[in-house]
C-alpha cells in the first residue's frame, strides 16, 4: 500500500521537528521533505509533488496563505494543511480561500494531526478536477455508476444559511419530475441539520443513518429500501433525525451512496449545508450544476462572492455555478443588477419574494410548484428547469399533457393544509 507523501513548511525548526517526530512512526505514513520558507514551500512542492503539504502561515519571505494559492494553483492535487497558533475567523477564511483543505491549529494533538492529514489525503485521491483551458470550456463532472448509467447532479448551495436554499432545492426536484416523468432523487446532504423531510412532509421515514451499518457493502436493494418515494413521485434520501445521530455519517458513505442512486435515477437534486469541508467538496465535483443561491442583503452577497472566489480556484466553469437570487423584491435597497455586476457573474434565476405562498407550501409539505403552480415562484423555477433539461438533457422533457397530469395526480393524493404530525415521531424499522 501507498504512503501518504507529507512535507513540513514551518520557519521553526523545533516545530518541523515535532511534527516530524509525531508523524515518523506511523506506517503509512512518510515525510519525504521540508521547508522554512513560502518560496522554498512552493520548490519543493514543484520537486517532490507530495499527497499532503503541512503549511505554517507566518513565514518571513512569503506567508503561508500566499505561498498556499501558488501551490493551490499549479498543483491542484496537493493537499495542504494550514497550521497556526492564531485561531481567527478571517484567517481561516483567507486559508481555505487560497486552497488550504483543513486548519490546525496549534499546539495540536497527535489524533488531530492524523485525522487531517488522512482525511485530506482520501479527499484529493477521491475527487476529480475539472479544469478550465484559456479560450476553451470545460467539461463537468458526473457521478458514474456501476452499470455504465449517468445521472445529471445538480446541487443547491450556498455559504449562508436562510436564503432559501431548501425551497429551492425541493421545488427544483419537483419541477423535474413534473416536465422529465423521469426518475428525480432528491437529497439531503445537510446531514446534521437537514429539512428536507419536514419539508416534503415526510417526517417517519429510513434515512442515510440506515446506511452506516453497510458503509462497505452499499448496493441498490439497501438504497431502494432507505429512499422514500413522496407524493410528488422524487425519491428522497433524507439526512438523520439529529446532529448527534449524524455524526456517524461520513462523506463517504454519503459519496457511496450517491454512487449507487445513479445507478437508477436520472436526476439527482441535492441540498448541501452552508461550507466547504469534505463532503460538500465531493459533491461539488459530482456535481453537473450547482444553483448558487444568494439575497438581496449584503451578507448573503459578500458570502457568495466568497463562495465564487473558491469555486474559481477549484477549477469550475462559470457555466458549472449558476447565480440565482431569491427573494427578488424593489424594497431592499439593492438593485438585482447591481448584485450580478458586484458578483461579476449574471443572474441565471430570479425568483420572486412571495412569503404568503412560500410559508405555506412549506407548512403544508407540499412544494410550491405543485400545489400552487400559478404563483410567481413556481413559475421562475419552472422555467429554470426547463432552461436547464433544454442544456444538460434536452431529449428528457415530457410532453406538456404529462406534467399536468403528475400535478394533478398529486393534488389527488394530497389534501392542501394537511401534514403529518411533528409529534412523537420514530423511524421505521
Amino acid at each position: 500500500m501507498a504512503k501518504i507523501r507529507v512535507v513540513i513548511v514551518d520557519d521553526v525548526q523545533e516545530s518541523r521537528d515535532n511534527i516530524e517526530r509525531l508523524l515518523t512512526f506511523e506506517p503509512d505514513i512518510e515525510i519525504i521533505g521540508r521547508a522554512a520558507r513560502g518560496q522554498e514551500a512552493i520548490d519543493v512542492a514543484i520537486s517532490l509533488e507530495p499527497d499532503v503539504m503541512l503549511m505554517d502561515v507566518n513565514m518571513p519571505d512569503m506567508d503561508g496563505v500566499t505561498a498556499t494559492t501558488e501551490i493551490s494553483a499549479q498543483l491542484p492535487n496537493v493537499g495542504v494543511i494550514m497550521m497556526s497558533v492564531l485561531n481567527e475567523p478571517d484567517l481561516l477564511r483567507r486559508s481555505m480561500l487560497a486552497g488550504a483543505r483543513e486548519f490546525l491549529v496549534k499546539p495540536f494533538s497527535l489524533d488531530e494531526l492524523l485525522t487531517s492529514v488522512r482525511n485530506v489525503h482520501k479527499l484529493t485521491q477521491q475527487q476529480r478536477r475539472t479544469f478550465v483551458t484559456a479560450g476553451g470550456s470545460a467539461a463537468t463532472t458526473q457521478v458514474q455508476s456501476r452499470s455504465g448509467h449517468t445521472a445529471k447532479i445538480i446541487s443547491v448551495v450556498s455559504l449562508k444559511g436562510g436564503v432559501g436554499r431548501s425551497v429551492v432545492a425541493t421545488n427544483f426536484a419537483a419541477a423535474l419530475k413534473q416536465q422529465t416523468q423521469k426518475r428525480v432523487a432528491l437529497v439531503d446532504a445537510d446531514i446534521h441539520c437537514g429539512d428536507i423531510g419536514v419539508m416534503m412532509n415526510v417526517t417517519d421515514a429510513k434515512t442515510i443513518l440506515d446506511a452506516v451499518p453497510y458503509l462497505r457493502n452499499i448496493d441498490t436493494e439497501l438504497m431502494n429500501n432507505i429512499i422514500e418515494e413522496h407524493a410528488t413521485g422524487v425519491k428522497l434520501l433524507l439526512a438523520p433525525p439529529s446532529p448527534q445521530e449524524a455524526e456517524v455519517v461520513t462523506p463517504d458513505l454519503v459519496r457511496g451512496a450517491l454512487g449507487v442512486m445513479a445507478d437508477t435515477h436520472d436526476f439527482i437534486v441535492i441540498d448541501t449545508r452552508p461550507a466547504f469541508d469534505d463532503l460538500n467538496l465531493g459533491i461539488f465535483d459530482m456535481s453537473d450544476v450547482m444553483l448558487l443561491i444568494v439575497t438581496m442583503d449584503m451578507t448573503a452577497i459578500k458570502d457568495a462572492r466568497q463562495f465564487l472566489e473558491v469555486t474559481e480556484l477549484l477549477g469550475y466553469s462559470n457555466d458549472k455555478v449558476r447565480l440565482i437570487l431569491n427573494r427578488n423584491n424593489t424594497y431592499s435597497g439593492i438593485p438585482a443588477e447591481e448584485i450580478g455586476a458586484s458578483l461579476r457573474r449574471p443572474l441565471w434565476g430570479r425568483i420572486p419574494d412571495e412569503p404568503g405562498p412560500v410559508q405555506r407550501s412549506v407548512n403544508e409539505g407540499i412544494p410550491l410548484v405543485s400545489a400552487q403552480g400559478e404563483s410567481k415562484v413556481a413559475e421562475e423555477i419552472n422555467r429554470m428547469a426547463l432552461d436547464l433539461l433544454a442544456e444538460i438533457s434536452p431529449d428528457s422533457v415530457a410532453q406538456p399533457s404529462g406534467a399536468r397530469a403528475g400535478r394533478a395526480g398529486l393534488l389527488g393524493r394530497i389534501k392542501p393544509g394537511k401534514r403529518l404530525e411533528l409529534v412523537d415521531t420514530k423511524r421505521s424499522a
